[in-house]
């Protein structure tokens, strides 16, 4: 025996010995027991948080952001377009309700909110919120640990609710019992979280405080707490909540004619913004990390329009784009029918007349070339017009305008450094308008009226109803991530059933028929039809959890219909 413990006593001691030789300090690294220690540790969390808000959820992988796609795609005032059928088909699926659990916005979007919750959560569980910087930076990881919540609940119905951090074995389940009741107290809880966060945070300082639209206030959570309050039906909080930020004055709508102004640049950050992440182009890192990392990447290609298909370049667009979206006809003609040739109605969509006469074509000399031509002699030119004989997939005979990059939108090559709107003031007054309706408070028509008469809308309001109320969204906040979660809790998803049957294409009779003037026309297909596509109620109120996250978690249990 003594023989062969020796061996083995002599080869733990060597192995000891390495091991101490290897136990070598690191250098250049901080314990997380030393840091979060001072206001500076603090701020550089805070920090670090904003820019993990815009790697995960501005700029998160290769599209303008999967939550922007994910929350729009759904409803039934778009179309998801593009080159032909199967392309743009991650957008496709969510549009006409044959998304799995692999769709890669879903999964994006889905792990994009849990990436922001655990930066948040850092800072919860390790500042100690002893002075006002650090209390202030833990109000801030509050506030938007409940903005990701609350999207996640709005989204998955009852996804896991993570308030700290997590241990690699945690396999954390759905929220309560997986059911409308715990639903809504998962919102409410959201509710509560940015009430709190609110206490602790600073106002924006006016409205022309740039710095205040572009970080966690006051005004944020309390929209978050009157939107999370709204969603869980809890109308007379949410009431509380929003005039609260109404109340402040600390933000104003824009005035007409720089309401087109809000979705580009130059919009960015102005008094209407509640909050926006901020995208900024830094010359102090790579350029490839510097286009990935910090800007909505890739938005200019999926929301311009396929301008390789026209005649000429239309020339307020930037550069060329895949047209990975267009407007739905009969939500287009709604919105004509109540806006008539209001500044809105013009900077959301065009008609097709407006498409080939009162735009400006590169092809015609850009602004002053279009403005020397006559209406007849642009009904003849060969550089205006949809000049491909595939036409333009997915459009109606009507043309999205709200969301083209402008050339001032593209500053590094087709990487656009937009800021991501998350709350703008118009929402917080429709929002608050709507408790109004459903409380029988005539307060919120000022506010419904004053959104239709900033519009130049030609229908104004006379009566405080949910169903003005509804309209009024519907064109006001047109492609912002409002209109499919706004149906599901309203228990209106009829007009979603044909999503993804009768698929519109626009052709120019010029160019596909010889004919001697610029024709619009639109024919239909149903490239979908041996698969199941459109809204099945009980099935699709929610999103998917992705086979990213099931695969690797037994106790999380997947939406129905999927």
């Amino acid at each position: 025996m003594k023989k062969i413990l020796l061996p083995l006593i002599c080869a733990t001691l060597s192995f000891t010995a390495c091991e101490d030789e290897l136990d070598i300090e690191q250098k250049g690294v901080i314990a997380v027991k030393d840091f979060y220690n001072t206001d500076e540790d603090a701020q550089n969390a805070a920090n670090n948080l904003y820019q993990s808000f815009i790697l995960n959820i501005a700029g998160n992988e290769g599209i303008d952001g999967a939550l922007p796609v994910l929350f729009n795609e759904p409803g039934d005032d778009m179309l998801a377009a593009g080159n032909m059928y199967g392309d743009n088909d991650f957008g496709a699926q969510i549009n006409e309700f044959r998304m799995d659990t692999q769709n890669e916005v879903v999964k994006n979007a889905y792990w994009g909110l849990y990436g922001v919750i655990y930066d948040t959560n850092l800072i919860m569980e390790y500042v100690k919120p002893d002075t006002d910087v650090k209390k202030r930076v833990v109000a801030e990881a509050r506030a938007l640990r409940a903005w990701c919540h609350m999207m996640l609940a709005i989204g998955w119905n009852c996804p896991p609710l993570v308030d700290h951090i997590l241990t690699p074995d945690t396999k954390p389940s759905n929220y309560g019992n997986n059911d409308e009741a715990s639903h809504k107290e998962l919102l409410m809880w959201c509710v509560a979280e940015a009430e709190a966060a609110a206490a602790d945070l600073p106002e924006r300082e006016n409205p022309s405080d740039k710095v205040g639209a572009s970080k966690v206030t006051k005004g944020f959570a309390q929209t978050v707490a009157g939107k999370a309050a709204l969603f869980a039906g809890d109308y007379a909080r949410a009431k509380e909540n929003l005039k609260k930020v109404i109340s402040s004055n600390k933000y104003e709508l824009v005035p007409t004619e720089r309401w087109a102004d809000l979705f580009h640049v130059s919009g960015d950050l102005c008094e209407e913004m509640i909050f926006q992440a901020n995208c900024l182009n830094n010359s102090n890192i790579g350029d490839w990390e510097n286009k990935i990392q910090r800007t909505c990447w890739m938005w200019i290609q999926f929301w311009n329009w396929r301008t390789d298909k026209l005649a000429s370049k239309p020339s307020f667009i930037g550069p060329d784009g895949w047209g990975g979206h267009a407007i739905r006809a009969d939500f287009a003609e709604r919105m004509l029918a109540n806006d008539g040739d209001s500044p809105r109605r013009k900077a959301t969509f065009l008609t097709g007349d407006e498409f080939l006469y009162e735009m400006a074509w590169n092809g015609l000399g850009g602004e002053e070339g279009s403005a020397k031509l006559t209406r007849a002699e642009k009904e003849t030119s060969d550089q205006i017009g949809i000049k491909n004989e595939s036409g333009l997939y997915g459009v109606a005979g009507y043309f999205a305008n709200k969301f083209v990059a402008r050339a001032e939108d593209n500053e590094m090559g087709w990487y656009g450094f937009r800021n991501l709107t998350i709350f703008r003031y118009a929402e917080v007054l429709l929002m608050y308008a709507e408790t109004c309706a459903q409380t029988n408070d005539n307060d919120g028509l000022q506010y419904l009226q004053a959104i239709q008469k900033r519009a130049g809308s030609a229908h104004i309001s006379t009566a405080l109803t949910m169903d003005e109320v509804k309209a009024e969204k519907s064109y006001e906040m047109w492609l912002e991530g409002c209109r499919f979660a706004d149906q599901v809790r309203w228990g209106e998803t009829e007009s979603l059933a044909n999503n993804g049957k009768n698929i519109p294409s626009t052709y120019d009779a010029f160019f596909t028929k010889g004919e001697t003037k610029h024709r619009l026309y639109v024919e239909t297909s149903n490239p979908n039809k041996d698969n199941p596509t459109g809204f099945v109620k009980g099935n699709h109120e929610y999103f998917p959890f992705p086979f990213a996250a099931t695969s690797i978690n037994p106790n999380l249990k997947q939406n129905p219909g999927y």
